[in-house]
């Protein structure tokens, strides 16, 4: 008898396996885990304007009432190079920056294991900050 030799097509799905189970480290996100990315409006009286995308997926425009929310949720690339950008914008200003993105440690940091939660308020654009349960100021608005 001659002992079973592996597919190649096995070997192929071992090794993507091993690899993607490397290239998670406690410091990354995870491939396999859903994220969510809310855009809220705190303004005292206004609509807020939202324009949130990545490379791949453009979201759309969003108006957005005092108190209402936008949000998304999605998973991690394969090349661990997930970048969500939006763009803010009501009569006071305006903010493009980055909403999620994997290599950002202090966002990273921020965010909860699956959400980031951003807050326009009147005087900039706060994120929440899950390990001191706070929003904190992130970015000021340009003209």
């Amino acid at each position: 008898m001659h002992p079973m030799k592996p597919s190649l097509s096995s070997i192929s799905m071992l090794l993507l396996a091993l690899l993607i189970f490397l290239s998670q480290t406690q410091d990354t996100y995870s491939l396999f885990n859903k994220y969510r990315v809310h855009i809220i409006n705190g303004l005292t009286n206004e609509t807020l304007t939202a324009h949130c995308k990545s490379k791949d997926d453009d979201l759309g425009v969003h108006e957005l009432a005092v108190d209402q929310e936008f949000s998304w949720e999605f998973r991690i690339n394969f090349f661990d190079r997930t970048l969500y950008f939006c763009n803010l914008m009501w009569k006071g200003g305006h903010k493009t920056f980055d909403a999620f993105l994997v290599d950002e440690k202090a966002l990273l940091n921020s965010c909860s294991s699956s959400d980031c939660m951003w807050r326009a308020r009147d005087d900039g654009i706060y994120l929440f900050n899950y390990p001191h349960e706070q929003y904190r100021l992130k970015y000021q608005w340009e003209k």
